[in-house]
């Protein structure tokens, strides 16, 4: 980041809220490998990574409905929330064999935290893996607010989800930008009132361009040029 950049960037945010997966992590390949083997329990194929990359976004649950439903299987909501622990036992048994931040993602970060920005992420995932993943990246720090699937009562698209977090961060809305990749990040961002920037290479089914957002990457180390782009409207 230039100077001037750093300036206007700085003027008009002091916080910036990530979603993680599809955002900040390619973790489809772990997440795919604990889905399969739930899975295979219960005498069904596994999911492809490309599959995973659709089913997420909106929690655990929702995730192993859309896997199970893959295959004709409807769960009732008792069976879906056990197959959902037993996903969850798998997955937080090892959230960081295959996972990776993309390309540009620690610069950003660590640019943003030399500035002063405070950094958080708010996630549909539980809590307790995001932190493991965003500590063993060493993302966190410089990122130092996480609201999980399960920290707060509400999760994304609620825009609850996004004002708790940035309260506990000791920050207000009207200066801070969400970076996501999905629907639900810009339906939750726009209202809790904050702009919304999309990366284009995310996990959703939609592409990133008709969702809404005020702007578009197409690589992370670009996300300071669309801030400032955004500080100078």
């Amino acid at each position: 980041m230039q100077p001037d950049a750093d300036t206007k960037i700085a003027s008009r945010f002091d916080t910036v809220i990530y979603d993680l997966d599809g955002t900040l992590i390619d973790s489809a390949k772990d997440m795919q490998v604990a889905v399969s083997r739930v899975l295979a329990d219960h005498g069904l194929p596994p999911v492809t990574e490309d599959d995973v990359r659709i089913f997420m976004g909106q929690g655990s649950k929702v995730t192993m409905n859309k896997a199970f439903t893959k295959y004709g299987e409807t769960l009732d909501d008792e069976a879906l929330s056990a197959v959902t622990a037993e996903f969850v036992r798998y997955y937080e048994a090892d959230p960081v064999g295959h996972t990776t931040a993309f390309a540009g993602v620690a610069e950003v970060v660590l640019g943003f935290d030399r500035l002063g920005l405070k950094q958080g992420v708010c996630t549909n995932k539980f809590e307790r893996p995001s932190r493991m993943i965003l500590e063993h990246l060493k993302l966190m720090p410089p990122i130092i607010g996480l609201a999980g699937a399960d920290t707060f009562p509400v999760r994304k698209p609620d825009p609850r989800h996004i004002l708790m977090l940035v309260e506990r961060m000791g920050r207000t809305p009207d200066r801070a930008v969400m970076v996501g990749d999905s629907i639900h990040d810009v339906e939750a961002a726009h209202a809790a009132g904050l702009p919304a920037v999309l990366v284009s290479w995310g996990y959703t089914a939609r592409p990133a361009s008709e969702l809404g957002a005020e702007a578009v990457i197409e690589r992370f180390d670009a996300l300071p040029q669309a801030l400032e782009r955004l500080a100078s409207r």
